[in-house]
């Protein structure tokens, strides 16, 4: 989008822009010495111009080129409802090309208000940018990290560094590569697919040369399109099993396009893991296999999208059933998440449409073309990678070029891990950890959703990694992290897709793992700072204080939170040489595991406790019960006369009260009662008592 409006142009027309439409509006108050001109600026809606358009309309990123005076800007964008985020102090973030390459936050808070059904931001900018016709100032919603921002991150990794001494980069021989030392980097890049558009969906691969194989990992089917580029090398992490075993951790960011700071965060861990002197570092690449999908949508993220894909679809809610045509990224990824966990390519059917006319003919041709005449074996959809074909292509084939919008029947164990759906399950997974991250507009903090299990070992262990990231990061709340059941299924509002679909939710029914997370960064900032316990080998002894005012999240705090999770996990199997958990409260790691289950007990009880109260309200509803009654009020215990209006306010009632007096029949009755009591039965004064048992 390219628009000359009164001396001014905005133009949207390049990675991640968004910019729908401006209005000028005219001069308005704002400063007594310059000009102040305003304008009406519209966020461009995901999929604009399409079938696909949907009401998804938060992010913008556009420059502004001004006329050459001095004077003040004031943009009233029109987008989603965002009333929360910016009452909490959320600002956008400008640059200047050429002179200010940095984002900042703006400087004024801005301000917000909803008339006639839209949300209108409002903010100002200082135009000091004096006869120079060519600088831009570029607005955005939050820090943007475009396609051609990863695309250059990750040529600076694999070529700026591709001599470095310490790091092995492929194409490499299996004999040279031996020749390096055992902790130096493996670093392998590689296309996983390519997305409806035919952008690259990167899978970067990072561990260390410990147990290096001669084996390469298999090409999967309808996966990894260049074959001149080999795949990388299968790596044993434990060194007394038979069989591989690799202990790999999962990445991935980027599924929704216009969630940033995910971006960040997993750069942080990139850059982590592929520092060679820092001792932590080197033992996680030992222990551990890293398999990285920096963006799983780009397409997305290169049109400005906010939520979707090109084709206006959530693509974290079709993990369970991901199509080959429709949802490639999400399709490899599963794929590699199957095949990670089995030891063996797992044929995924999907019952996905195979053909959409809104998808180009070419690549569909491209595929049918290749589709073999594969027969499954009778257990189902399950392959061995021995016997693997690595051109054949999975059996998603069909009698009709159009299947339509199948959705297949539920059953009831589709909510929970099927063992042996896939085939019989492996002796022992080579998952280790899943990690989606994800930008959080309403939650503050940086924070994890995990999943729920119906004993408390599994709960216990779900919970660990979060509560290790408390300690280590100051800037993670672990009493924001939700692990409950009801967040596995929940419906989103806006479209009425299930969180069931999610990643994490689809990792655990797939491959059982329990250490499968979502995490959740906000765009503005914290609720608090946590207090962070100093590292046991530094000379200053001293626990941090608690901040009150948690900082703006920066880029730079989201890579400082990715590595602390990376450190975290060391803690998880006490392989950390520098741990802050001797330091902490806990001093342990079974110490924070016996918190751990004290928590998952008390939240136990306190929702059955709920579910009991919601059992009975419904029974009540049903006329299957009566409802509970409150016992009389003393008042009317008493013999108050107390008003019988429902509605009246207990207070009031006895206010009201009007004390009942007694006949003269009823008080000469009590007295006559009274003095027939057995003096027996009284109590004796001390005269009487004294008479009574005086020794004779």
């Amino acid at each position: 989008m390219d628009i000359e409006c009164n001396g001014f142009r905005f133009n949207s027309n390049f990675d991640s822009g968004n910019l729908g439409k401006v209005e000028y509006v005219g001069e308005c108050d704002y400063s007594l010495e310059e000009k102040t001109y305003e304008f009406n600026v519209w966020t461009r809606q995901d999929c604009a111009g399409t079938e696909f358009v949907n009401g998804n309309r938060t992010w913008f990123y556009f420059g502004v080129t001004g006329p050459p005076e001095i004077c003040y800007i004031k943009l009233n964008i029109v987008m989603n409802k965002q009333s929360k985020m910016y009452g909490q102090g959320m600002a956008p973030v400008y640059r200047v090309l050429p002179g200010q390459p940095q984002w900042e936050r703006i400087k004024e808070r801005p301000t917000f208000m909803g008339s006639n059904g839209n949300f209108y931001l409002t903010f100002y900018h200082q135009w000091t940018e004096i006869h120079k016709p060519k600088t831009v100032v570029y607005f955005a919603f939050t820090y943007p990290f475009t396609y051609s921002d990863l695309e250059s991150f990750l040529d600076s990794l694999q070529f700026s560094r591709h001599n470095a001494a310490d790091i092995c980069m492929e194409p490499i021989s299996y004999e040279k590569m031996k020749t390096f030392s055992p902790d130096d980097i493996y670093f392998h890049r590689e296309v996983l697919c390519n997305s409806i558009e035919g952008r690259n969906v990167n899978l970067v691969t990072i561990t260390s040369l410990h147990n290096v194989t001669p084996v390469r990992e298999i090409r999967l089917n309808n996966l990894f399109p260049d074959e001149s580029s080999p795949r990388p090398y299968r790596f044993n992490k434990k060194q007394d099993a038979v069989a591989f075993n690799e202990k790999v951790i999962f990445l991935s960011a980027r599924v929704h396009p216009g969630e940033t700071p995910s971006s960040f965060v997993l750069n942080g861990m990139i850059n982590y893991l592929m520092t060679s002197v820092d001792m932590p570092a080197n033992i996680l690449r030992k222990n551990y296999v890293f398999k990285i999908i920096p963006m799983l949508n780009p397409d997305g993220v290169f049109h400005g999208n906010y939520r979707t894909d090109t084709r206006g679809t959530n693509l974290n809610r079709v993990y369970n059933n991901p199509s080959l045509i429709y949802h490639p990224s999400i399709y490899g990824a599963r794929a590699l998440l199957l095949y990670h966990h089995f030891g063996r390519e797992i044929l995924q059917v999907s019952t996905a449409p195979v053909w959409d006319p809104y998808i180009d003919s070419t690549k569909i041709t491209k595929i049918e073309d290749g589709v073999s005449d594969l027969s499954l074996e009778k257990q189902g959809i399950v392959k061995s990678s021995e016997n693997l074909d690595s051109k054949s292509i999975t059996a998603v084939s069909n009698s009709k070029n159009y299947i339509g919008d199948y959705q297949p029947e539920k059953k009831e164990d589709d909510s929970l891990h099927v063992p042996g759906r896939y085939g019989p399950e492996p002796l022992e997974s080579g998952l280790f950890l899943y990690i989606d991250m994800h930008g959080h507009a309403s939650k503050k903090g940086i924070f994890m959703y995990g999943n729920h299990f119906k004993d408390i070992l599994s709960n216990i262990e779900c919970r660990l990694l979060p509560k290790l990231i408390s300690i280590n990061s100051p800037h993670f709340h672990f009493d924001s992290c939700n692990f409950s059941e009801r967040n596995m299924f929940t419906k989103d509002k806006r479209d009425g897709s299930s969180r069931e679909g999610a990643g994490r939710v689809a990792v655990y029914k797939a491959t059982g793992l329990v250490r499968s997370y979502t995490l959740e960064c906000n765009y503005n900032t914290g609720k608090k700072m946590n207090s962070v316990p100093p590292l046991p080998h530094t000379l200053d002894k001293k626990t941090p204080g608690t901040y009150t005012n948690p900082p703006k999240y920066t880029p730079a705090i989201y890579e400082e939170t990715g590595r602390q999770v990376l450190v975290s996990v060391l803690d998880m199997n006490n392989l950390n040489p520098w741990s802050r958990i001797s330091q902490s409260q806990y001093r342990t790691l079974n110490s924070i595991k016996e918190a751990l289950r004290l928590r998952v007990l008390s939240e136990d009880n306190l929702s059955l406790h709920r579910e009991k109260n919601r059992g009975f309200h419904n029974k009540v509803c049903r006329g299957e019960a009566r409802p509970w009654k409150r016992p009389k009020a003393a008042g009317a215990i008493a013999g108050l006369n107390i008003a019988s209006s429902s509605t009246m306010p207990t207070h009031k009632k006895l206010r009201q009260a009007v004390k009942r007096t007694k006949t003269a029949t009823e008080t000469q009755s009590r007295l006559e009662k009274k003095s027939t009591v057995d003096s027996s039965t009284r109590r004796l004064i001390p005269e009487q008592r004294r008479k009574k048992f005086k020794p004779k």
